[in-house]
């Protein structure tokens, strides 16, 4: 058996096709059909059978796959426990984001913990989607990821940094067709949904049932300096958290509305608790929790939920 098909084999478990198995992967389909057809050649066993239009795994399948993740952890942490007996490595940390919180949070927490520890080198990996960075960071390919908790993973440790606040974004008065000045007024007007997060989603609609009204999208959008350019416009209205809107909205060039009961959700890193793990995950949540330090936008969040 090799890594690389113990890996598809994982990757198959949870997205449940070739296609997006390869995707994931940067394989071909066939080159994962291949890769699945020499492990069941190997153990004499199905891996996978079809139900519906989606593959799941066959028992012996998933009794594979659970060795499957601890041979991979075994090797991700052997590889790393080696490499730091060398005098002169530098330390890698492998770090997994959304496209918003690159820009917004990444660069600022990454120049903390360069100056704070400088042998530091850094790969990022953002998605627009969590899942994948979720697996990875099961799989031990990625060491931590930054984003909005909880993820309900019992494998995996959940360490909230701060707690933040979705507000309905408006454009400025001068750039909205239809006044607004208040919730009870939000049907009026088109809405841009932020599709990033689940969260923003069950918010919405908990928020619109509460003032009795649908919400008229007429645009999903997982890209939030997308959806502020587009509400500055006068495109519609969106729902997205303070601390992303905070500058603009002091500058006029947004808007806030603030539900009436705040809606705080944690957000923090989130990273395996269990197998090896690297000194630079330490030197990571040691930074991140000294946010208030090194963040300029840090006077809109909040102490994290308990």
């Amino acid at each position: 058996m090799e890594l690389s098909q113990l890996k598809a084999l994982l990757t198959l478990a949870e997205v449940a096709s070739f296609a997006r198995v390869g995707e994931q992967l940067h394989l071909s389909p066939s080159a994962v059909f291949c890769q699945i057809r020499q492990l069941e050649e190997e153990t004499g066993q199905k891996m996978y059978e079809r139900v519906g239009k989606k593959l799941h795994l066959t028992s012996a399948g998933e009794v594979l796959a659970q060795h499957a993740r601890k041979i991979l952890e075994a090797h991700e942490a052997a590889l790393l426990a080696t490499k730091e007996q060398s005098p002169t490595r530098k330390e890698m940390l492998r770090l997994g984001c959304g496209p918003h919180g690159s820009v917004r949070i990444v660069p600022y927490l990454l120049r903390a913990l360069v100056n704070a520890h400088p042998s530091t080198e850094v790969r990022l990996i953002t998605s627009t989607e969590d899942q994948p960075l979720v697996r990875d960071v099961r799989l031990g390919l990625l060491d931590a990821i930054l984003m909005s908790l909880p993820v309900g993973d019992k494998e995996l440790c959940e360490e909230p940094m701060w707690s933040y606040e979705l507000v309905f974004t408006l454009p400025p008065v001068r750039m909205l067709r239809t006044p607004l000045s208040k919730l009870g007024e939000l049907s009026k007007v088109p809405f841009i949904l932020y599709s990033r997060t689940v969260v923003v989603d069950a918010v919405l609609k908990r928020l619109c049932s509460d003032l009795g009204f649908e919400p008229n999208v007429v645009m999903e959008n997982d890209e939030a300096d997308s959806i502020k350019e587009l509400v500055k416009l006068g495109f519609g209205i969106a729902l997205l958290p303070l601390w992303s809107v905070v500058d603009e909205a002091r500058r006029g060039r947004l808007r806030v509305l603030r539900p009436k009961q705040p809606q705080l959700y944690n957000y923090g890193l989130v990273y395996r608790g269990i197998g090896y793990s690297p000194r630079v995950l330490s030197d990571l949540r040691e930074v991140a929790h000294r946010f208030k330090d090194w963040w300029p936008y840090a006077s809109s969040v909040a102490e994290p939920i308990p």
